[in-house]
């Protein structure tokens, strides 16, 4: 059994499972590839040198280290990125974090006064933004996701599902019957 499927309800449907877009892992691969680049210049720098001293095999040794801390580090944050899963099912959107120590987060779509899309200007040309969720007396982005994919569609969704969830279903009266639920693709 999935970690989705432990928190659903019986009778609840998953519409969509989604992660923040890959664009928010090009500073850790920036920052990884600066670092190789650091090490493998000096990994040149000493194998030009005539003679390998200890000074100059420790400085290789040095950036070597460098090298696959930066690697694990790149790594790890890969791992955080795909186990973070945003869930959208026709009565919450929950948000799984964590590897081994699991996180999960819920908003129920009833308790949601008003949403909009936000998109930065890279957003607009690579498809990502958030989406601004007022509840109550709160607002702000999704579960602090504030570069989702196509958050039109998503905005889309969650409106589409909000239409077809009665008030009265969170107070444990039973619901009417409604139409089919729109999908995301």
């Amino acid at each position: 059994m999935s970690s989705i499927e432990r928190v659903l309800a019986p009778d609840e449907r998953v519409h969509l499972v989604t992660r923040e877009h890959g664009v928010v892992l090009v500073p850790a691969f920036l920052r990884a590839s600066l670092v190789l680049l650091g090490a493998g210049a000096v990994a040149v720098l000493v194998a030009g040198v005539g003679r390998l001293g200890v000074g100059r095999v420790a400085v290789a040794g040095i950036a070597g280290l460098l090298a696959a801390h930066a690697l694990v580090r790149l790594i790890g944050r890969i791992h955080r990125w795909h186990m973070q899963q945003l869930v959208v099912t026709d009565r919450r959107m929950i948000l799984f974090s964590g590897g081994l120590s699991r996180r999960v987060a819920a908003m129920p779509l009833d308790a949601i006064d008003a949403v909009e899309v936000r998109r930065p200007g890279g957003g607009r040309v690579l498809h990502y933004g958030s989406l601004v969720v007022t509840a109550g007396q709160r607002r702000g982005a999704l579960f602090g996701l504030r570069r989702l994919p196509d958050p039109d569609l998503l905005l889309g969704l969650v409106l589409g599902l909000d239409e077809h969830i009665p008030a009265a279903l969170g107070r444990g009266r039973a619901a009417p019957a409604a139409g089919p639920l729109p999908s995301a693709r």
